[in-house]
């Protein structure tokens, strides 16, 4: 009968809680769906299948916990905890918030980072299954140098999905867009400390190397794992369930652009450089491109779009909406939602869906989230 120390029965405990957590966190979030979202999922849970992949792909860590004092199971644990941390994250940021944003590329980018994480993770479990030491010797340099270049391509990956989702968070919170997306902003500020201490904590057990700093790690995984879950569980889209159930909303909004910002022409805060006179006169330009020349029926209105439309800086033109007129996305729905009610009038028989497209919205449900933030 085979006796293990301590440090190696305390890593093999560790590790498996850690798969449990996973293998369970992959079977709740199948087989959890309320009546009220299932027809939906996609929607409202942008990427609750591969959260199941990523849950299930740790089952691969099986055989560490049979072998936690094999050479072959042990190289095989830390290459795992290499590259999936970073895989994971990449994958799951871009299944989520990439679709959200209707990004044309992120199954691509999914597509070409699993490719190879399945043959690399898939080649080491197979070697770690065989028979004596397969892991060993100048085979194992070169296997690891390929899984370290992979390593940083996964975290150049990952910073460029992080990139994705703060530009995302920055150009709502900034209103550049007059038209509401359905984005979750406050999830997404909340959400991306997770992923970030993952990689810090699966990158420094594994180069760490010691039992101790292993099995302490992996408890953290598992942790971080469960709240992650839990997150995931909640819908953090904002759109009415019963408008998508009778379908009176459509399930995707229509993609915002992305616009270029313009060149800032000084970097003195602009009241500092506008007299009064000067804001007067672009308040009058601001008020003749939008109320005058119809602006705001445009659906893909920007701030950028507004400040070329009337020949003034951005940065004068969004400071002299912030100080005059309640702001970018306050004014210009100010002026959508008085159209909506003189169409009405103007149309009686014309119904809400038709009134509401042609007063600027790109749709039903840009209307309701600009109704319910200007209310």
């Amino acid at each position: 009968m085979m006796t293990y120390a301590l440090t190696d029965l305390l890593l093999s405990i560790s590790l498996a809680v850690y798969v449990t957590v996973s293998v369970m966190g992959a079977v709740i979030r199948w087989g959890h769906k309320c009546d009220v979202y299932a027809a939906h999922m996609d929607y409202y849970f942008p990427a609750w299948k591969t959260l199941v992949y990523c849950f299930l792909s740790n089952l691969v860590l099986l055989p560490v916990i049979y072998m936690p004092t094999d050479i072959d199971a042990l190289l095989h644990l830390r290459l795992v905890l290499i590259l999936s941390s970073p895989f994971f994250c990449v994958v799951l940021i871009f299944s989520y918030f990439g679709r959200m944003l209707k990004l044309r590329w992120w199954k691509k980018t999914i597509f070409a980072v699993t490719i190879p994480y399945v043959l690399l993770v898939g080649t080491s479990l197979v070697l770690t299954l065989m028979p004596g030491t397969q892991l060993e010797g100048p085979f194992r340099d070169h296997f690891f140098v390929v899984a370290g270049l992979l390593a940083m391509i996964y975290l150049f990956c990952f910073i460029m999905s992080l990139r994705m989702v703060v530009r995302a968070i920055l150009r709502i919170a900034e209103e550049n867009y007059s038209n509401p997306e359905d984005f979750p902003v406050k999830y997404a500020e909340g959400i991306l400390w997770i992923p970030v201490l993952h990689l810090i904590m699966s990158w420094s057990m594994t180069f760490n190397g010691a039992g101790w700093a292993l099995t302490f790690g992996l408890y953290v995984l598992s942790v971080l794992a469960a709240v992650f879950l839990i997150s995931a569980m909640a819908t953090h889209r904002q759109l009415d369930v019963d408008r998508v159930e009778t379908g009176a909303v459509p399930i995707e909004p229509e993609p915002l652009p992305m616009e270029p910002q313009l060149e800032i022409e000084s970097e003195a805060a602009p009241e500092d450089v506008l007299s009064p006179e000067r804001m007067e006169e672009v308040l009058q330009a601001i008020r003749h491109a939008v109320e005058d020349e119809k602006a705001y029926l445009d659906n893909h209105l920007t701030l950028n779009s507004l400040s070329r439309s009337c020949g003034i800086n951005r940065t004068y033109v969004s400071a002299v909406l912030t100080d005059r007129l309640g702001g970018f996305f306050y004014y210009i729905n100010q002026c959508r939602l008085a159209h909506v009610e003189a169409y009405k009038v103007a149309h009686p028989k014309a119904d809400l869906m038709e009134a509401v497209l042609a007063s600027g919205f790109s749709n039903r449900q840009s209307y309701y989230n600009a109704r319910k933030r200007l209310a």
